[in-house]
């Protein structure tokens, strides 16, 4: 019985220290290592043959998760930004949100500052006017009213308030235009479909809206279905017999379908199980993308009576093989676009106005987000688009 003591204080400890591991250690696959060497050391410490075995089967397993979770990252597209810093002030930014999960609150401004290694690549600050928009250049009284919408690309992240896309634009037309930047850092179409939809845009219809902007990357796909650690208490759309239906939060269906809640879990912790089904999981996204962008495109229509524009930085018809390495199959994006085009909304291909200089004059170092010069070239063809 002295024996059976001993083992049950080893494995407490063992359990509490695994515990540590996995509250300090940067991921899981690290915190299987350790699970791998305290079982090992539990076959040399705990007394029994059927405590031994347990041990060595437990080191085992999580042995096996390090090493599938290792080979399933070595075959993932790296994240953009991967190896960059980014940290801001206050710590915990956008805020909470209760209709879209977090967004900026009105007249305020936030720090945000991304480090690579010892060396700084920005040190930026955000403002924020009376209606949560990010600030654009002033604009006569009565101007035509363009609304920019969507994610980091919009927002302008690592970039000053001035060099924007949507403040590009205004300056593009000589101050001429309200150029409005809505855009927040990690959004999807499904953020956009729903900040139409519950009426946070309809400040706007007073003014004489002529146009909606948005920037798409494939990197949304996967927030339409929550696949980010961000997006719990966002909005979640589904589609059921082809009609698109919002359902609350991701957290909440989680909550209430605990398999697929598990699958998510899991899914962020291991490589492994996240690549389990992908190529369906990315099928349905498309079609969830695609079903978004068209509501979308509706709703701006029906609420504003004007187009949406779609900037893209997508592969397309013209682009060469392996464009950006995305990790799903390049013709399943390209026919993203011709739905789209298919649907009535009018494309801006970013490629096409950038294509003639090297991809180090367009991009801020070691982010990947576009840099001044890049939204400089996109603004002055939405100007020429839009503005006569």
């Amino acid at each position: 019985m002295a024996g059976v003591g001993r083992n049950f204080s080893l494995a407490a400890l063992m359990l509490v220290v695994l515990a540590l591991a996995a509250l300090a250690l940067p991921s899981a696959m690290w915190v299987c290592g350790v699970a791998a060497v305290l079982g090992l050391a539990g076959v040399v410490a705990f007394r029994g043959n059927g405590w031994r075995s347990a041990a060595l089967v437990a080191a085992a397993v999580a042995l096996s998760l390090a090493l599938l979770d290792a080979f399933a990252g070595l075959l993932s597209p790296g994240a953009m930004g991967q190896g960059l810093v980014r940290t801001t002030e206050p710590r915990h930014w956008p805020p909470p949100n209760p209709v879209l999960g977090f967004r900026p609150l009105p007249d305020t401004s936030v720090t945000a500052t991304a480090t690579y290694g010892a060396e700084l690549i920005y040190r930026r600050t955000y403002n924020f006017d009376a209606e949560a928009a990010r600030i654009t250049p002033p604009a006569p009284a009565g101007a035509d009213t363009y609304l920019f919408v969507g994610d980091s690309f919009t927002f302008g992240q690592g970039l000053a308030d001035d060099e924007t896309l949507a403040s590009q634009f205004a300056k593009a037309t000589g101050l001429r235009v309200r150029a409005v930047n809505l855009g927040v850092p990690g959004y999807g179409p499904n953020h956009l479909v729903r900040m139409v939809e519950a009426g946070l845009l309809d400040l706007y219809r007073q003014r004489p809206v002529r146009a909606v902007v948005t920037w798409i990357i494939p990197a949304q796909l996967a927030r339409v279905t929550g696949e980010g650690s961000w997006l719990g208490t966002s909005p979640r759309y589904a589609l059921a017999g082809g009609a698109l239906r919002y359902t609350g939060s991701f957290d909440e269906y989680r909550w209430s379908h605990p398999l697929a809640g598990l699958r998510y879990l899991l899914g962020q912790q291991f490589a492994f199980i996240d690549a389990i089904g992908r190529e369906q999981r990315q099928a349905e996204q498309i079609e969830l993308f695609v079903a978004l962008m068209r509501r979308l495109h509706e709703d701006v229509r029906a609420r504003f009576g004007v187009p949406l524009y779609v900037v893209y930085s997508w592969p397309d018809e013209t682009s060469g093989s392996g464009y950006g390495q995305q990790g799903i199959a390049q013709s399943m994006l390209v026919d993203v676009l011709a739905r789209l085009r298919k649907a009535g909304m009018t494309l801006v291909a970013v490629d096409q106005l950038t294509g003639k200089y090297d991809v180090s004059q367009l991009l801020i170092p070691h982010d990947g987000h576009p840099n001044a010069f890049t939204n400089e070239l996109i603004a002055a063809d939405l100007a020429r688009r839009l503005v006569k």
